[in-house]
């Protein structure tokens, strides 16, 4: 089995939630900081209503401001609808549209305004327009691993998730700890049962988590088979429309020690990374 963990960095997801808003310019300085480190992918912006997510307005203009000059690091953008889609997918610098699905109906609704029934439609007006466009398409199984909404869940339902979306061509599937209520033993079942199934299917983890209980999520996934990992430097950020704000992102810094103490290969500058986090312990420098 390969032994290279690939990390997405996410400031979009750390920056979505903060209560003021960084200007496009310092926003896109940010993300080329980032562009050298040897990141696969950074989940740099979203195409959504500034309405609903004001810190995410002018990702356009973001995008202007990023140099992908000598960079294999691919630019993710988040969409939640075929409009914000077709916006993103019109982005030449924007390489892979993600898309949050999620098997919590509550969920659907608050974050994209859907339900279990309309959201398939959806992926698949987004599946047409990435497809078009030559766009990769990463969908996210938000609340994969447990639910606090009440709604109905189990692994099977999730299980049956990924069916569904390897079913409709989806390439990359990320399972999504959006409140941190996954165990290790969850996290470690799902990834050990999907995997052997699905080998055409790069499947990944997207964690908000306590701290302290990152280490031993992050070796459940890694001893499942998961290669695929989403981070965001000093673990910034949360999501924002759950109630769980305060739960962060796992730290890339977290993911690099793991890696480290297991002799994993990651391919990341982990110097110029330590550099950033220690110039960026949050977002205030950027406010303005």
């Amino acid at each position: 089995m390969n032994n290279e963990l690939k990390i997405t960095e996410c400031p979009r997801d750390a920056q979505q939630g903060l209560s003021y808003t960084i200007p496009p310019e310092k926003r896109a300085a940010y993300i080329n900081a980032l562009m050298h480190a040897g990141f696969a992918v950074i989940d740099f912006g979203s195409f959504v209503s500034p309405k609903a997510v004001p810190q995410m307005a002018n990702s356009a203009k973001v995008l202007e401001g990023i140099n992908k000059e000598g960079s294999a690091t691919k630019l993710l953008a988040i969409i939640g609808n075929a409009r914000g889609a077709t916006e993103a997918a019109a982005q030449q610098k924007v390489d892979v549209l993600g898309f949050p699905y999620s098997i919590s109906n509550t969920f659907l609704e608050r974050n994209i305004h859907s339900d279990a029934s309309r959201v398939l439609h959806v992926l698949d007006e987004i599946a047409a327009i990435s497809q078009g466009n030559g766009k990769a398409l990463r969908v996210y199984i938000s609340m994969a691993f447990g639910n606090p909404y009440g709604d109905e869940w189990s692994e099977f339902m999730v299980q049956d998730a990924v069916y569904l979306l390897a079913g409709k061509g989806v390439q990359t599937i990320t399972l999504s700890d959006t409140t941190g209520l996954g165990t290790s033993q969850v996290i470690y079942n799902l990834f050990k049962t999907l995997i052997p199934r699905f080998p055409h299917v790069e499947l990944g983890l997207h964690l908000h988590t306590l701290p302290e209980q990152a280490m031993e999520k992050i070796d459940a996934a890694w001893k499942a088979g998961c290669r695929s990992f989403d981070g965001v430097i000093n673990g910034l950020g949360g999501c924002p429309l759950t109630g769980y704000e305060l739960l962060g992102n796992v730290n890339t810094l977290t993911l690099l020690h793991y890696c480290r103490r297991h002799n994993i290969a990651t391919g990341l500058n982990e110097n110029r990374i330590e550099q950033i986090a220690a110039a960026y312990p949050d977002f205030n420098r950027l406010k303005s």
